[in-house]
């Protein structure tokens, strides 16, 4: 794994995530909690998690399919064709969404009022074309990848952010006129990309006489979106269930990016990264390195994600009231979010499965494990939240949302066995051990400095001070246990590793 990328990506993806923060701070001051931002976050939803769900199975399927067979020969053919295609199904499917666009309305907005439905109607036909903006504009993003590009991937929503805080800035901005703007910024994640795209002598349509998808090639774009569906549609099913509650969907909303915000800065790059480079080792049978790899991205991730699960569960409600607490975003607001924020972030091995893993199981078209987990996390999710949320509430529904994702992550973890071998050995449980030692450590640090400093942990810019003492006992921990220096070297190349069965 190249290191330096990684850490690039990061970068990247703090840049363009951390004008996400802003925008989001921006538009809870500007509007908190209202029926109106409950229509256009549950319409949002469908663009922001849906959407890019269909285009991130895009991009997984052009970079799988761009180092196969003749494929891998002439690979501008292929990735013009490869768009060229996806375009003209993109606008069928859009116009097809026009003509429904009444009922799609109801069902992202049940809750809305009869006074509102015509804003609601409204929105989401602002807001269908960037059905095709955004799968293409992810399309583009894996060929880049592919060819090791990618700092400009990572930053592609930059201009996306900076035109949303913008418009935020004028005066009497309106819904409406927001879900316009928010549509043009999709478009805007293709402009950025193309001098790249350009440059590397690719073209959107043009050249795209050879190449092929593979023999049953439609049926695998299908497998790979629903595979990539569990987050996009479990989160739009909490917020469906709860809009009848005023603000409830927003709070939902919140917390759910914040998460999803925070963790794919990880994950998207570590992704990114790897993902050529295990596709490529894979189909020339290196399957030794490859479950090296994958051993490395777990010890990595679990590192990374230990404190950010203390971090939120210890300090989630000063998290919260430092990001978005003012203006109409009230403190009641704040301890709910943060409720809500704690919850989602258990469930980040879910998220790392459908982000990471489920790629692996796609190079030997293990799709049966993610397809039958998604649907059948779907469909427990529906079920759960018709009989839970109307007694227990909204925490009801990220409860449910968190333990599926964690069941989803284990069957995952049992298809990945069957393609890469045993990566769960016991140096592996050794590694993981360790970590989580540091982090009980950390745990610990934090209940003594909460009974030392009750002052500093309960205040919304002094609990930085105790947080940072836990982070240094994390850190120290995970350096006396020579974690750090297993997490600064990388798997070797097996150069003569064969496919182990």
């Amino acid at each position: 794994m190249n290191a330096a990328a990684y850490i690039l990506m990061v970068f990247g993806i703090l840049l363009a995530k951390g004008l996400g923060f802003f925008r989001d701070i921006i538009f809870a001051r500007t509007f908190g909690a209202t029926e109106l931002t409950d229509i256009y976050f549950n319409i949002f939803t469908v663009v922001n998690l849906v959407f890019t769900g269909i285009g991130t199975a895009m991009q997984t399927l052009v970079i799988k399919h761009m180092n196969r067979g003749e494929n891998a020969l002439d690979k501008k053919a292929f990735a013009a064709r490869f768009i060229r295609r996806t375009t003209l199904i993109l606008a069928a499917v859009t116009a097809a969404l026009y003509a429904l666009a009444g009922p799609l309305t109801k069902l992202l907005v049940p809750g809305v009022s009869p006074e509102n439905y015509g804003l609601a109607l409204r929105v989401t036909c602002v807001m269908l074309p960037s059905l095709i903006f955004v799968v293409v504009a992810y399309i583009i993003s894996g060929i880049l990848q592919n060819n090791r590009v990618f700092f400009i991937t990572s930053i592609m929503s930059l201009p996306f952010n900076v035109i949303l805080i913008a418009a935020l800035f004028f005066p009497k901005i309106d819904i409406l006129t927001l879900s316009v703007i928010t549509t043009v910024g999709w478009f805007l994640h293709i402009v950025v990309q193309l001098p790249s795209f350009y440059r590397l002598g690719y073209r959107l349509f043009l050249g795209a006489g050879r190449g092929k998808l593979s023999s049953g090639g439609n049926v695998e774009v299908f497998l790979v979106f629903v595979s990539n569906m569990m987050f996009q549609f479990c989160f739009l099913l909490d917020k469906v269930a709860v809009s009848g509650t005023e603000g409830a969907a927003t709070t939902v909303n919140y917390a759910s990016n914040l998460f999803v915000t925070i963790a794919s800065v990880f994950v998207v790059a570590m992704s990114s990264v790897v993902f050529p480079s295990i596709s490529q080792n894979y189909e020339e049978g290196k399957t030794d390195y490859v479950r090296r790899l994958v051993q490395y991205i777990i010890t990595t991730m679990l590192a990374i994600f230990v404190p950010f699960i203390l971090t939120v569960t210890c300090y989630g409600e000063n998290v919260i009231g430092l990001v978005y607490e003012r203006g109409e975003f009230t403190h009641a607001l704040t301890v709910q979010t943060a409720a809500l924020f704690a919850i989602y972030t258990l469930g980040v091995l879910g998220y790392m499965a459908q982000e990471l893993f489920n790629k692996v199981l796609y190079l030997d078209f293990k799709y049966g494990y993610t397809v039958a987990g998604t649907v059948a996390v779907v469909i427990l999710k529906w079920a759960v939240n018709t009989l839970t949320v109307p007694v227990w509430g909204v925490k009801a529904a990220a409860v449910s949302t968190t333990v599926l994702f964690t069941l989803y992550a284990v069957n995952v973890a049992i298809g990945m066995r069957k393609v890469i071998g045993p990566f769960l050995d016991r140096a592996e449980l050794v590694r993981i051990g360790k970590i989580l030692a540091s982090g009980a450590l950390a745990l610990v640090t934090f209940f003594v400095t909460k009974a030392l400093m009750p002052g500093l942990t309960a205040g919304r810019i002094k609990f930085i001070l105790p947080l940072c003492v836990c982070g240094a006992v994390y850190i120290g921990a995970m350096a006396a246990l020579g974690m750090v220096r297993e997490l600064v070297s990388k798997p070797e190349t097996n150069e003569n590793g064969g496919k182990s069965k």
